[in-house]
């Protein structure tokens, strides 16, 4: 044996030492707790084949009944159910449940938390087609822009926080600087107890599920306010997480998604929660950061943006037009990040009018579930919006725009109660018009033109809007530079929206569009009370009270010289001026 390790070289260690790592590594990989899988049945509805009867008038408030919410296909005007309206008692006595649910939560390991959203996401994997399909029902999108918008961004959003959230959360150990090098300052991330969220109705699902990711993984309790356009879905998605706490033993109580209208979100607001979270109008989020500042709840605002595509003369077309095109249509332009303004160079303009004005033209609407395949455009999911809509186009051409597809509702042949609006190509649009600076939210491609990188920056940040932007070019280092002087919160090269898939970075705008951030780092910090703490880095060294700044204090002018004294001592750079310092501290000790 002794003769066999004496012919072992350092090149043979080596190689043990990294097979045995690497065993090592793959044992712990395998020998790792699986997901805990979970069913839960999805609602008839969501089923194709199923038909409901139609609302001669959809609308969400119950005529003979206004504490009840009517839920209904926007595509086909299928009732789907009555459920009812939460009153500001309901939500009262829900943060109740989710407080007292937050006491055991806040204890739990960041392992256990990575359990339960690894479950979640073994479901979300496993479950794609019934999530997507009872988002279509209840909001009228295609599959495809279901499967984009609800089921890769929660996805993304999971996986981020799951490899990543511990670290975004572990105790950060800054400088004490050099007077305190004798100790250990660090800020600790505590949870802020229960926080909720107030979001919008275009993503059903992803908007629900994803301020409940970062509030799990955060320790915290959260109550969600769903939109009343999305109740039926919301009461199906939270069953989703309250089912995925169970079976790991938690209390389903810590998720709360309350359905109601706008006293039940003004109550939940009011109700004691610990931060807010609002995805919304700049009107609405103004009501809502005015409530919340009467009781200083922290809030983050996000409340939609116009976002602009600037073409430099140099884009690769081929590309480009793709990606407007998913840009301006995607979930029939009902996305926060959606492109509301394509700024092109003059030189591109009637190449890319012509092409899109094509494309347009041919874009197929219907509902997914009930028409099959051959649907390009769902409906919209508000049955308030087309008045304004069509008041928006109509200004625009009375002050010069050109009205190429589109430009006002659409009446299905074969749903005559579904809300549909044409996909609509709206050009030669100047940045004094009322469509360049209002969000439209719809399926309406608005084009402006530009004389150059200068010129389309101007009528770029002549909107009041500053969520989300674009600049294609092929050469990057300027759109990179164009991206950095636009007066939003977020920009792609040569690209649409994939900030957001990118959950390390922050989502939010300027402007108009909000303040504050969620998603990475500082989204799930800011769940969180950022507590400064310090702790003695030296065993035995602890800060003492030099005897001369002692109370009672002999004299406050020499104390006040010895605390000058030690300031330049410490922080002076001039080595001469140090010295002379030093000589005052010695001398101040030494008077009586």
């Amino acid at each position: 044996m002794d003769a066999w390790m004496n012919e072992l070289t350092p090149q043979h260690w080596l190689t043990l030492c990294a097979g045995a790592l690497v065993s090592w590594l793959t044992l712990s990989w395998l020998s790792r707790p699986g997901p805990k899988k979970f069913t839960v049945e999805p609602p008839a509805a969501s089923d194709p084949k199923w038909k409901g009867t139609v609302l001669a008038s959809p609308t969400l408030r119950d005529p003979n009944d206004a504490s009840m919410i009517v839920c209904y296909d926007p595509a086909t005007g299928y009732l789907l159910d009555h459920i009812p309206a939460a009153t500001p008692l309901d939500v009262q006595e829900a943060l109740e449940r989710t407080r007292v649910a937050q006491e055991s939560w806040k204890k739990t390991t960041f392992a256990q938390r990575r359990a339960v959203l690894n479950s979640l996401l073994n479901y979300v994997l496993e479950n794609q087609e019934t999530i997507c399909r009872v988002a279509c029902r209840d909001t009228g999108k295609t599959m495809v822009d279901a499967s984009l918008g609800e089921v890769i961004t929660t996805c993304a959003k999971l996986r981020w926080t799951i490899d990543n959230g511990e670290q975004a959360l572990a105790d950060d150990y800054r400088s004490p600087g050099l007077m305190m090098m004798y100790k250990h300052a660090k800020v600790v991330y505590q949870p802020l107890g229960v926080v909720s969220a107030l979001v919008s109705w275009n993503y059903p699902f992803h908007n629900t599920i994803g301020p409940v990711i970062s509030a799990l993984m955060s320790g915290n309790g959260i109550m969600v306010k769903c939109s009343e356009y999305v109740a039926w879905s919301s009461s199906f998605y939270v069953q989703v997480i309250r089912k995925c706490l169970e079976v790991h033993g938690h209390d389903p109580e810590l998720v709360q998604f309350i359905n109601g209208f706008a006293d039940a979100g003004e109550a939940v607001v009011k109700s004691g929660v610990d931060h807010v979270t609002f995805i919304g109008s700049p009107a609405v989020g103004k009501l809502v950061q005015r409530t919340a500042s009467d009781i200083l709840v922290p809030c983050v605002l996000e409340l939609g943006g116009k976002d602009c595509a600037i073409l430099l003369k140099d884009t690769d077309l081929s590309q480009a037009i793709p990606v407007l095109m998913r840009g301006v249509f995607q979930n029939c332009g009902q996305n926060c990040v959606g492109i509301e303004r394509i700024i092109l160079a003059q030189e591109i303009y009637d190449e890319v009018v012509a092409e899109m004005d094509k494309r347009i033209g041919t874009l197929r609407q219907g509902s997914v579930l009930a028409d099959g395949a051959e649907v390009d455009c769902g409906a919209m999911t508000m049955f308030n919006q087309f008045d304004k809509l069509e008041s928006l186009v109509e200004e625009a051409v009375s002050r010069g725009a050109r009205l190429l597809r589109g430009g006002k509702r659409f009446q299905h042949p074969e749903h005559a109660q579904g809300q549909y609006f044409e996909p609509t190509l709206l050009v030669d649009v100047t940045p004094e018009m009322a469509i360049a600076n209002h969000e439209t939210f719809a399926p309406i491609m608005v084009i402006m033109k530009h004389t150059g990188p200068e010129d389309a920056l101007r009528i770029a940040n002549s909107c009041p809007f500053g969520l989300g932007s674009s600049v294609f070019s092929g050469d990057k280092k300027l759109a990179e530079k164009l991206a950095l002087k636009l007066k939003v919160g977020m920009s792609n090269v040569n690209d649409f929206g994939v900030n957001y898939l990118c959950q390390g970075l922050p989502f939010g705008g300027v402007g108009i569009s909000g303040y504050g951030r969620f998603a990475g780092p500082e989204g799930i910090r800011g769940l969180c009370v950022p507590k400064a703490v310090t702790v003695d880095r030296i065993p035995g060294v602890k800060t003492p009270i030099p005897p001369i700044l002692d109370y009672p204090m002999k004299s406050a002018w020499i104390s006040y010289g010895f605390v000058q004294n030690l300031i330049h001592t410490i922080y002076n750079p001039n080595i001469g001026a140090k010295i002379q310092a030093i000589g005052g501290l010695i001398k101040a000790n030494l008077s009586k």
